[in-house]
């Protein structure tokens, strides 16, 4: 049998952590490129979860968050991971999308940065706002439904990203864009009508002040730091 590195606690022949004092028993002595299959697989949660989540996110808007909020949850990935995993691709990839962003102002990596940690701060605001206009919901569960909606709209915008980044080979790329923009939108209307069950115009009107609302604050935020 194997035996723990730090309290030398005996472990089970398939174990991956030390019943005693929790420590991880994979081996550090091993390739870079499994070290790293495995620190992904770790980060990500790589256990058939991921591959639901995303395929219920993608394909089935406001759903994931639904059942969340139903206390269905052990299937899905954490949403704060997945949002923090796709956001940092996000981020890494931002600056090569020198047209996704006004101005070019946030190329550099320090703006990348600032702007990353401004929208970590902004998406639980965005949980308020729905909080507002939805009263019988928790906070919680907008939480999480956030972090779903912004997880897509990264998404998204790292395709309409690329596209732009092509803008200049042809203007099929241009016409190109309008599909994962009439996507998201169409995402965000079904998102709030599974997630609150509300009517289809209830539905329309408050997610569009809503979405009107944190664009707003989205703006003054920016002006105000990055001004």
């Amino acid at each position: 049998m194997n035996k723990c590195a730090n309290c030398q606690q005996l472990l089970a022949k398939n174990a991956n952590y030390c019943g005693n004092c929790g420590q991880s028993s994979k081996e550090l002595r091993q390739p870079f490129w499994q070290f790293l299959r495995d620190s992904l697989h770790e980060l990500l949660d790589i256990d058939g979860r991921l591959m639901l989540t995303l395929r219920t996110l993608l394909f089935k808007p406001g759903f994931a968050s639904f059942e969340f909020a139903q206390g269905k949850k052990v299937k899905y990935t954490p949403p704060l991971r997945l949002y923090l995993v796709v956001s940092l691709l996000f981020f890494l990839i931002l600056g090569s999308f020198n047209n996704l962003l006004p101005d070019g102002e946030l190329r550099s990596q320090s703006a990348t940065e600032t702007y990353s940690r401004i929208m970590f701060v902004l998406f639980p605001v965005f949980a308020i706002y729905v909080g507002v206009f939805f009263r019988q919901s928790y906070f919680l569960a907008n939480l999480v439904f956030s972090m779903h909606l912004h997880t897509i709209a990264y998404l998204a915008l790292l395709v309409i990203g690329s596209l732009e980044s092509m803008e200049q080979r042809s203007p099929l790329f241009v016409f190109l864009q309008v599909f994962p923009a009439a996507y998201f939108l169409w995402y965000v209307l079904a998102a709030f009508k599974t997630m609150f069950q509300e009517s289809f115009l209830s539905t329309i009107l408050k997610s569009g002040a809503i979405y009107f609302v944190y664009m707003a604050t989205l703006g003054l935020v920016f002006d105000v730091i990055l001004g």
